[in-house]
């Protein structure tokens, strides 16, 4: 079951400028809010958990490892089920968190799981970690990994392309609705249908202050600028024929709350298709581990964004990574 969040919730988006270092620390750190643990423990199992459960899916569904779109060693993408699926079928897109400093795509090959076996072909996008890369380069690299995936997208006839991405990567994912795809590549922004934003970081200003920002180097300007909440007018424009569903973890932090209503507050004065959900009885990092299994709400839901079913699928599918 999922709760929709209250269209009547009252939030200061403005209070985070009264709180101190540790309190913005506080309120920006999953961790500390979630009900499974200390914040170690959290995270420990969060870690071992993800690393275990992905190398299970890279060994038993097919997938290209590492494939290059950019001239960095952070620029990687795996990609499942290409070489299996048909042309046509949709290519689900998703890109990590981690405050843009930690994880990595190596880490969520578990998303793959129930979407190959429902028919989507499933890329695991990375970036440059901070502090090797600021914030400017990260969402640079994510647009230009974008552009191989659409030319990917347009050579296969894929019916489609749908982005997901948890915590950071709900703020890069978002930051991708808002570019003008054909003037950057020659697709049409049409070729991306929908988006599921887990747990994101709409405006960064908030973080500028806090330790989280340490290795990131954000000024107000440079995290304002990189905030899906500055370009919202543009990802509205670009948006018209997608769905874009907001989700966030009944134990995330209150400012995560805050966060995903105010960006769906925007939308749903809208004529975009929009909808906000509450993930009950798990935190942070809980929501994007349920990503592996059929039954969880936000599996369902982007298996129904792609007109799917979770079915078994042929049995090429099941051979050992390559």
């Amino acid at each position: 079951m999922t709760s929709t969040m209250e269209e009547n919730q009252n939030f200061d988006s403005d209070l985070w400028r009264k709180w101190s270092r540790e309190e913005l620390d506080y309120q920006y750190s999953p961790s500390r809010w979630s009900k499974q643990g200390t914040p170690e423990q959290v995270i420990n199992h969060h870690v071992k958990w993800t690393a275990e459960e992905s190398k299970k899916v890279r060994d038993n569904i097919e997938c290209e490892l590492n494939i290059s779109y950019g001239l960095t060693n952070g620029q990687k993408m795996d990609i499942f089920g290409a070489n299996t699926l048909p042309g046509e079928a949709p290519i689900f897109v998703f890109i990590h968190g981690g405050y843009w400093q930690a994880m990595s795509k190596d880490d969520h090959s578990y998303v793959a799981h129930p979407l190959t076996k429902a028919g989507a072909v499933t890329i695991l996008l990375e970036y440059t970690l901070a502090p090797k890369a600021n914030i400017e380069t990260i969402v640079a690299e994510v647009q230009q990994g974008m552009k191989f995936i659409l030319n990917m997208a347009k050579r296969r006839q894929s019916r489609g392309v749908y982005l997901c991405g948890h915590s950071a990567g709900g703020q890069l994912a978002a930051m991708l609705l808002s570019v003008d795809w054909m003037s950057e590549c020659m697709v049409s922004n049409s070729v991306i249908k929908g988006a599921i934003l887990i747990s994101g970081v709409f405006d960064l200003r908030p973080l500028v202050p806090s330790p989280i920002n340490d290795p990131l180097k954000m000024t107000e300007t440079s995290s304002w600028e990189n905030s899906p909440m500055k370009v919202m007018g543009d990802i509205i424009n670009r948006s018209k024929n997608r769905k874009i569903i907001l989700a966030v973890a009944e134990d995330d932090p209150k400012e995560f709350h805050r966060q995903t209503h105010q960006a769906f507050q925007v939308l749903m004065a809208t004529d975009i298709t929009t909808d906000c959900v509450i993930s009950p009885g798990v935190d942070h990092f809980g929501i994007v581990e349920k990503l592996l299994y059929e039954d969880f709400h936000l599996t369902q839901m982007a298996v129904e964004m792609m007109n799917l079913n979770i079915a078994e699928i042929d049995k090429q599918m099941q051979k050992t990574a390559v």
